[in-house]
């Protein structure tokens, strides 16, 4: 190992807060990066490590423009090709799935195709594929279409050829024609559309935007006269709730829909306005939904999508599929029905499928069952076997993804790469982490060299080589405390990891706090869930845990809130409820920390008066980057300008007039303790609690940021960057600012994920203040620390998907661990 080749160096690391720092991580081998939330891991691997590679190799194909900017460092040696697997979502159209991405559902097209039996649709005697296609093929219109067909070895009638095509729902010969392959439909939702008890004056047609009624209800007038159908301009003030039926038809899909032509069959469309023709609010809304919809379709337009709702598909009933893809089956089991059960049944499936089958047919398929079986098993291995082969990438959480690309990696068999994960423990439970643990190093025995971000203790114990950055976050980070084996950071004195490795972790809390029956769920069915009845107990700290796809978020999402609202019993004991959870702050990197907390805002407020102070007539608008004032016009106060790349993502430049600052001249000319606006989006939390600490209303909402471990992100750090952990813990800390009162109904799900033992520990205290505030806090966990100091568990399990749903423990930590029945407890 002290071959030069052996090794891959970075010397001279200075991007963001990286203190000159030279590191090394050993080939073939499994290397973990820790240190705490903020401390430069990230900017180590992703933004010098990865980008680094990414530019060189696309700078040997010679389309690196000069100005691409090279990360800051002297030198990096024995860099290989990089393969980077973060948590963002990279992927959010809706036709992709896990089925998809993981190659399992081509094999099981393969599968159907090659053994597949139908009913023939004319004299329904079972036909086999592999003996129909022995058979000459021919071809017959049908309408517009031209078919393939074979004849029926027992009737001769033409039998539809079903081909790989057919049972894709991403192609025109499988998927359905109604939904076109999304298994769903959408359709107005007339309970957010309509208002009946106003009149459309008073804007009873909610889509309707101010202005809207004066240019559509003359035309609704002149259409309703059109029909001879009763209806004056001074109806306009009717409640809509009173108009006639055939009025409310006309009003809703206008005079070129179908219910118009069947209530008035004698009178044909109106040709123009001038004579009475109107779209109608509905079928407007769906035009214009759908016109953009087009434009780009993994986005679903946020402007229409409170007017609309997701329906299944009343063809197809979900399944994506044609009626005759649909009929062919193995096993007794069309396509479909596997692709909506979890991956682990589907192993069953696979595992019992050979006693079913002739031994011709097994031999036929027995390649396609092989790399089916193998697909199938590395994503159990990953720890996502609870998942269904139709989940869509837009509804799974960045572990997930990141485990997924992880799980095709091994299948790639793919060797002599560079392999950077960032936590893909995030959202294990401690069961699945071993399994994790183990993928990794089969991804390191192939021949790579696998680098991985963690916080997990269990893999920095398990990994060949450690590399501590720290030891704070923040402008207090960015030093390497150590680099060595798991025992070298554990004997490290000033390492904070290595002191977590030396701490008794496993102390389980005494609890004081009464845990009394407050909220019942009973009989609660949803998803997976087999009939469960379990009470939430109020004024404590209950952790909901069990295994991945067990029915914990099933069980607080869909039963305890959805059902809120039907008279539930206990619910006079909470005045309010709120909800955490790890959806994004904002889409856009305009929203940051500082805007969502709404601290920018009294920010803004105290340089308007400075200026004021100074002689300078400014509004607190002008400190504003959203708008035209104060800010910098060429990049529209984004700090850059967007370049767009030949077969790449597009890049991003320093704006050359600002560089970078947001903001004019005249903005930047106003200082508070030689600080402009634009050096504070530039601090972290704690460095910007430091200068506005004699400014109370500011340091409230800076203070519990800080409390909550988020100390070393920047203010003006874009939304679109934070991980789902930080834009949740984000939430909290500007709840916890404004907050006041008790009986309160905390819910969050998972809010340790992303965080170092330490900081956990911090929300540990922040969350125990909340009840002690006179408040219930209820979260969605897997990290042992934060389950060991909870009042009250709620074991969800035992299994995942199918094997799930059921309430297999409950009680305190202490109580939890001598339950046979628990499946955490050896973990606690």
């Amino acid at each position: 190992m002290n071959n030069k080749r052996d090794w891959i160096e970075i010397r001279g690391a200075r991007q963001n807060n990286l203190k000159n720092i030279s590191v090394k991580f050993p080939r073939n081998k499994l290397s973990v990066v820790t240190g705490v939330s903020g401390s430069g891991k990230s900017t180590l691997l992703f933004d010098i490590l990865c980008q680094e590679g990414e530019r060189k190799f696309i700078g040997a194909t010679g389309r690196v423009p000069d100005h691409v900017q090279r990360p800051d460092y002297d030198e990096i040696y024995g860099l290989s090709p990089i393969i980077s697997v973060s948590q963002q979502q990279f992927n959010k159209n809706p036709r992709s799935t896990v089925g998809t991405y993981s190659e399992i559902y081509t094999y099981l097209r393969l599968l159907y195709t090659a053994i597949g039996e139908r009913a023939c649709p004319h004299c329904a005697k079972t036909i086999e594929y592999s003996i129909l296609r022995s058979s000459p093929v021919h071809t017959i219109k049908n309408g517009h279409e031209v078919l393939e067909v074979y004849a029926c070895p027992f009737c001769r009638r033409p039998v539809e050829n079903i081909t790989m095509a057919h049972f894709s729902f991403n192609t025109l010969a499988g998927a359905c024609s109604k939904c076109f392959g999304l298994g769903k439909i959408v359709e107005p939702n007339f309970e957010t559309i309509l208002d009946a008890s106003l009149s459309i004056k008073e804007g009873g047609i909610k889509v309707w935007k101010k202005g809207f009624v004066w240019h559509f209800g003359p035309l609704l007038v002149r259409a309703a006269n059109y029909y001879e159908i009763p209806f004056r301009e001074e109806d306009l003030h009717t409640p809509i709730g009173e108009l006639d039926e055939i009025m409310k038809t006309l009003l809703f899909y206008g005079t070129e829909d179908e219910r118009i032509r069947a209530l008035k069959p004698d009178k044909p469309a109106p040709k123009d306005m001038k004579e009475g023709k109107y779209e109608g609010a509905v079928n407007s809304l769906m035009r214009r939904y759908f016109e953009e919809s087009q434009q780009d379709e993994s986005v679903e337009r946020e402007e229409y999508m409170p007017f609309l709702q997701h329906a299944v598909c009343p063809e197809c009933q979900g399944t994506r599929l044609k009626k005759a893809s649909l009929e062919v089956k193995v096993n007794n089991t069309p396509i479909h029905q596997l692709f909506s059960k979890s991956i682990e049944t589907l192993n069953e499936w696979i595992d019992a499928l050979k006693n079913h089958l002739s031994i011709s047919n097994y031999e036929a398929v027995r390649p396609i069952l092989a790399d089916l079986k193998e697909r199938v098993e590395s994503l159990c291995k990953v720890g996502l076997g609870y998942l269904s082969l139709d989940r869509t990438f837009t509804t799974l959480s960045g572990g997930e993804t990141q485990r997924l690309r992880l799980s095709a990696l091994l299948n790639s068999n793919l060797t002599g790469m560079v392999c950077v994960l960032d936590e893909p423990t995030t959202g294990l439970h401690p069961q699945d982490t071993d399994k994790l643990i183990t993928s990794l190093q089969l991804l390191r025995d192939l021949g790579n060299t696998v680098i991985v971000i963690e916080h997990d203790l269990e893999l920095v114990k398990h990994a060949d080589y450690v590399v501590d950055i720290g030891t704070e976050a923040g402008s207090e980070g960015g030093f390497l405390v150590v680099q060595g084996t798991p025992d070298e950071l554990q004997n490290k004195g000033n390492s904070v990891t290595g002191k977590c490795l030396r701490q008794n972790r496993e102390a389980i809390r005494q609890t004081t706090r009464r845990c009394q029956a407050g909220l019942p769920i009973k009989q609660a069915n949803s998803h997976n869930l087999k009939n469960v009845d379990v009470h939430i107990p109020l004024h404590v700290m209950t952790a909901i845990v069990g295994v991945s796809g067990s029915g914990k978020s099933t069980l607080i999402f869909n039963e305890l809130l959805k059902k809120w609202d039907r008279n539930m019993e206990g619910r006079e004991k909470i005045n309010r409820i709120v909800v955490v959870d790890q959806s994004s702050m904002g889409r856009i990197e305009r929203s940051n920390a500082a805007t969502y907390t709404k601290v920018f805002d009294d920010i803004r407020q105290a340089y308007k008066e400075t200026a004021h102070k100074q002689g300078i007539k400014m509004t607190a608008s002008d400190f504003s980057f959203n708008v035209a004032g104060g800010r910098c016009e060429h990049c529209k106060g984004t700090g850059k300008i967007k370049l767009q790349m030949h077969f790449m993502s597009p890049r991003y430049l320093v704006c050359p007039t600002c560089e970078g600052k947001r903001y004019n001249e005249k903005v930047l000319q106003v200082k508070i303790d030689g600080y402009n606006i634009a050096d504070v989006l530039e601090m972290t939390v704690k460095q910007a609690l430091a200068l506005f600490s004699k400014m109370d209303k500011i340091k409230q909402k800076l203070v519990y940021l800080d409390k909550i471990g988020l100390g070393y992100i920047k203010l003006g750090q874009p939304a679109n960057t934070l991980s789902g952990g930080e834009a949740q813990r984000i939430k909290l800390a500007s709840e916890l600012a404004t907050a006041a009162g008790r009986n309160t109904l905390y819910i969050l799900d998972e809010p340790s994920v992303g965080l170092h033992e330490r900081d956990t520990d911090k929300l540990i205290q922040v969350l125990h203040e909340l009840v002690d505030r006179g408040n219930s806090v209820v979260v969605i966990e897997h990290h042992l620390s934060l389950i060991r100091q909870a009042d009250w568990i709620i074991e969800m399990g035992p299994g995942g998907g199918e094997d799930g749903g059921r309430v297999i423990a409950q009680g305190t930590p202490q109580q939890l661990k001598g339950n046979p029945n628990s499946v955490i407890k050896p973990y606690l």
